[in-house]
């Protein structure tokens, strides 16, 4: 594979890509009047904070669907036989060789499913070491790499969910600042300034609250998935 089409590829599995463009296209829909319930025009769409805000929104989301169509092709892939069954009184190290050959081509690769890289390594470390001791260890270990992976790839979901309260917390600032400033003896009798100061502090606050809170939820069932999956992955590995 080129280096532009793993680029392309890169590029069209980008969350960044997929949630900039829905977040773009959420607010065509509000300015076109097509979305024009008040109450989602004020909480996502009322000022710029309110923007970054769904805008960073709709990349976790798009992080974690794109997690969750991989869990679910994935797990469709575990019950299938990758190499053949272990036979009466057991496998010769020496034909560990050839069941590695016999994986899939485009797992030899790099990346892949879980399965067919843990296969691969074990498979790798019975053709290298010429023997299948010490194979129980290093299943435990490609075991835990995994689980350190699977944990790593929710990096950019937890700084969004991390980031996005940052941004209400900025707004709630920001909002007060404004009706601070617009607070003062000669313009006690007209108001309208300090209000909509305060209405960006908590209208902000709460916008960040709620997304930060649907992301996290998505999250934990997505990540729940992934650790079945990644539960039978082991399971499989051993037995065969």
């Amino acid at each position: 594979m080129s280096r532009l089409n793993t680029f392309a590829t890169s590029l069209i599995r980008s969350p960044l890509l997929w949630g900039i463009a829905v977040a773009c296209g959420f607010f065509k829909l509000i300015h076109d009047g097509v979305i024009s319930d008040p109450l989602i025009v004020r909480y996502l769409a009322g000022n710029w904070i309110e923007y970054i805000e769904v805008a960073m929104f709709f990349i976790g989301m798009a992080a974690l669907v794109g997690k969750g169509l991989d869990v679910v092709w994935q797990r469709r892939g575990v019950a299938d036989e990758q190499i053949d069954p272990i036979p009466d009184g057991g496998q010769d190290p020496g034909e560990a060789a050839m069941l590695l050959g016999s994986l899939p081509e485009e797992d030899q690769k790099g990346g892949g499913t879980f399965l067919i890289r843990r296969l691969r390594e074990a498979l790798d470390f019975v053709a290298r070491t010429g023997s299948a001791d010490g194979l129980e260890d290093h299943l435990k270990y490609l075991s835990d790499v995994d689980a350190a992976r699977a944990a790593r790839s929710y990096g950019l979901v937890r700084f969004i969910v991390w980031a996005i309260p940052i941004m209400g917390f900025l707004g709630t600032v920001i909002g007060i600042t404004v009706a601070i400033a617009n607070l003062s003896p000669t313009q006690l009798e007209n108001i309208s300034g300090v209000v909509a100061g305060l209405g960006t502090a908590f209208d902000t606050t709460a916008t960040a609250l709620g997304l930060s809170m649907v992301l996290m939820f998505v999250q934990f069932l997505v990540d729940r998935s992934e650790q079945t999956l990644l539960a039978d992955v082991d399971v499989v590995t051993w037995e065969t």
